[in-house]
């Protein structure tokens, strides 16, 4: 499996803490890769795809390591040693929420050397309600799993996403997830500590995130 050059706040030395989460002004995920040492990652960039309206999330290190995802999803990586995941796209460009869709298909590219348009096929199952909780909050969400399978490749994954519901004003979200970059690639558990919750367009809300202790 590879590692990843990714490194929580190396300069300052911070130890990640319910309060060192809080005292930060911005939303910012745990990250664990394979079974290295949790790191924490700040939301740098929260942008719309304009094909389909979701969020695009920049999640960086202090090194410019970074994770982009969409509606939970890793979409894109940068600063991982062997495999980086160049682009993951839905084959109608309408990338879903976990769970959403019973089946789906996905192209898959990857770096370096030139591995583009990897077709797979996604199947999703639920697991039913868990509570996912930290040192600051708990939340209710619905344990999605989903197949990967690349029939070029002869090989699949399984990807798990633990998500919150929507509410009146607010769209659903991954609170949790365990991603495979690709098959025989990088393990990457990301854990929203301070998640960015998005409103629903006609909400008054502004996009925030969740600060609410438990």
């Amino acid at each position: 499996m590879d590692s990843a050059q990714i490194y929580m706040d190396a300069k300052k030395g911070n130890e990640i803490t319910a309060e060192y989460i809080t005292a930060l002004p911005y939303a910012s995920s745990l990250v664990t890769i394979n079974d290295a040492k949790p790191l924490l990652l700040i939301l740098a960039l929260a942008e719309k795809n304009t094909i389909n309206g979701s969020y695009r999330l920049t999640w960086v290190t202090e090194d410019k390591g970074a994770i982009v995802t969409e509606n939970g999803r890793i979409i894109h990586t940068v600063g991982f040693l062997t495999n980086n995941l160049e682009e993951l796209l839905a084959v109608n460009n309408n990338l879903p929420y976990p769970g959403k869709t019973n089946s789906w298909q996905a192209i898959y590219d990857w770096s370096p050397d030139y591995r583009y348009n990897f077709s797979a096929n996604v199947e999703s199952l639920s697991f039913g309600t868990e509570t996912i909780s930290t040192q600051r909050w708990e939340q209710e969400t619905e344990h999605i799993q989903e197949k990967v399978s690349f029939t070029s490749l002869n090989s699949e994954l399984i990807n798990d996403f633990w998500m919150a519901p929507a509410t009146s004003t607010t769209k659903p979200f991954v609170v949790k997830s365990i991603q495979y970059l690709g098959p025989k690639m990088d393990r990457v558990e990301m854990l929203m500590v301070k998640p960015f919750i998005e409103p629903l367009p006609n909400s008054s809300l502004s996009s925030n995130t969740k600060d609410s202790e438990s």
